[in-house]
């Protein structure tokens, strides 16, 4: 098990380690290393129970709240002087741990019923965590984000996907993938709130893609004609709309519903 030295505490702010955590804030650094930065016991704990792959692990101070797992050689676990950590951590009431780990590299497994969530131009990080979370849930073969959409690896998400990253795979739409969805996904259903269709009213049991776009700004021009058919969630008590992350949730799990059935 990797073991925690008394005195080895990072205490300088320019420290090489410290400075990578940072950078990985950046969009373009995280897609630049195939590496993003999680923070929290569960998440963490989360991500090294599905399998993943940490580069570092930091914990704060001299805490002994969060230890490696017996048996485990993960990464070498680094402490940090807690105002360095409490500064580089990016809730408010941070807990005492984050790591740095690998892009999951999960493939999707298309069958002969696949899942597919297409997210289009979903830009609230906590809307894109919570659909990730769900599509982990329901059984997705997986999460493809059309362009505009929040990078997947942003911090809130992350935190919002509570594991979900490394549970479910998650890729951007190229053409090879988008023409596997359409061969294999004969219904694609594009959630939208004046559509006459109800979701409850189609057949989710064969291969489907559920797209949905942002609350605010609606689907773009790419979802709409990947789109097969669109369907609404209906509504009581002069409720508008829901946002996209409840909204999705609900359609992913009455997919996962029909498929049980």
């Amino acid at each position: 098990m990797n073991g925690l030295a008394g005195d080895d505490v990072i205490r300088s702010p320019t420290n090489p380690t410290l400075k990578r955590i940072r950078s990985l804030r950046q969009r373009r650094t995280r897609q630049s290393e195939r590496a993003f930065v999680v923070e929290g016991v569960r998440a963490v704990e989360d991500g090294l129970k599905a399998g993943g792959h940490p580069q570092i692990i930091l914990v704060r101070g001299n805490t002994t709240d969060w230890l490696p797992p017996d048996g485990s050689d993960y990464a070498p676990v680094t402490r940090v002087a807690p105002r360095l950590f409490d500064e580089l951590a990016e809730t408010e009431t941070p807990q005492p741990i984050m790591a740095v780990f690998d892009f999951p590299r999960l493939v999707p497994r298309i069958n002969i019923a696949p899942l597919f969530l297409v997210v289009d131009g979903v830009r609230d990080p906590g809307n894109l965590g919570t659909l990730l979370r769900s599509a982990a849930a329901a059984g997705a073969t997986a999460a493809v984000m059309l362009p505009d959409t929040v990078d997947p690896y942003n911090g809130k998400t992350v935190r919002a996907g509570m594991g979900a990253h490394f549970r479910v795979p998650i890729a951007l739409l190229e053409e090879s993938l988008k023409d596997a969805i359409v061969a294999s996904c004969p219904i694609r259903v594009l959630a939208q709130g004046s559509a006459e269709l109800t979701y409850d009213r189609i057949a989710l049991d064969v291969g489907t893609a559920l797209i949905v776009g942002s609350e605010a700004h609606g689907p773009s021009n790419l979802g709409r004609a990947l789109a097969t058919c669109a369907a609404r969630i209906p509504l009581e008590n002069g409720v508008e709309s829901l946002n996209a992350g409840v909204a999705g949730s609900i359609m992913l799990f009455e997919a996962a519903r029909q498929r049980r059935r």
